[in-house]
């Protein structure tokens, strides 16, 4: 071919054309083109994230909205289940409820905790308070008996059964004094319960942390 014609120049023209079009690909539109797509594939998982922060965040608000009831419930439970023993505090509870029902702190003739055991006071595995975050529920029996009327053991009973710290009455022994034919005859009664020993609730607010969980934009 006489590269000298026209015609051989516009094929010549025309091939350096497709050769530069190919070589800027190569070189230019090749690489951006696959920036482009890595950039999208990006913004795509950046969406993504963002729908789950976000949902994220409405379930955290949501139970920061719900802390003064978790705590109130909290502070409750504290006291049906305190996290020791305290038996100075078991002690004035339990003469509290007997001069309540009219009997007198020299009415109570005996008052004897055992030891917090881990599950039932009666068969428990371990004679330790549970530990903390473990969630166990220690019991321990409580036995206590009393002198006092008919009318006064049984008030004592209610009294005991609504303290702020929980007392489960398992038996109650009643020894009689006179023949019983008046309400004014006076009684020896032994009552025993189990109480109970919980680790402390953690405080909720604890686990929620607002200013860790953010979104982008």
């Amino acid at each position: 071919m006489d590269l000298n014609t026209p015609t051989a120049s516009k094929v010549v023209g025309g091939l350096s054309l497709l050769a530069i079009g190919g070589l800027s690909w190569v070189l230019v539109l090749g690489p951006e083109t696959s920036s482009l797509t890595d950039t999208r594939l990006q913004i795509e998982s950046a969406r993504q994230q963002n729908a789950v922060l976000t949902q994220q965040l409405s379930t955290l608000q949501d139970q920061q909205g719900q802390l003064r009831a978790s705590r109130h419930q909290a502070r409750h439970l504290a006291k049906k289940f305190p996290p020791t023993a305290d038996q100075p505090g078991l002690f004035k509870e339990v003469t509290d409820a007997a001069v309540s029902a009219g009997i007198g702190p020299k009415g109570v003739t005996t008052l004897a905790p055992t030891p917090p055991v881990i599950g039932s006071a009666a068969g428990g595995v371990t004679a330790d308070p549970p530990a903390p975050g473990s969630g166990a529920l220690a019991s321990q029996t409580v036995s206590v008996s009393v002198t006092g009327t008919y009318d006064q053991t049984q008030q004592l009973l209610e009294n005991l059964e609504h303290m702020p710290r929980a007392y489960l009455v398992t038996s109650v022994a009643l020894a009689g004094g006179g023949d019983g034919t008046t309400t004014a005859d006076t009684f020896t009664t032994t009552i025993a319960g189990e109480m109970f020993v919980m680790p402390p609730v953690v405080d909720p607010g604890k686990t929620i942390n607002l200013d860790a969980t953010t979104t982008t934009n």
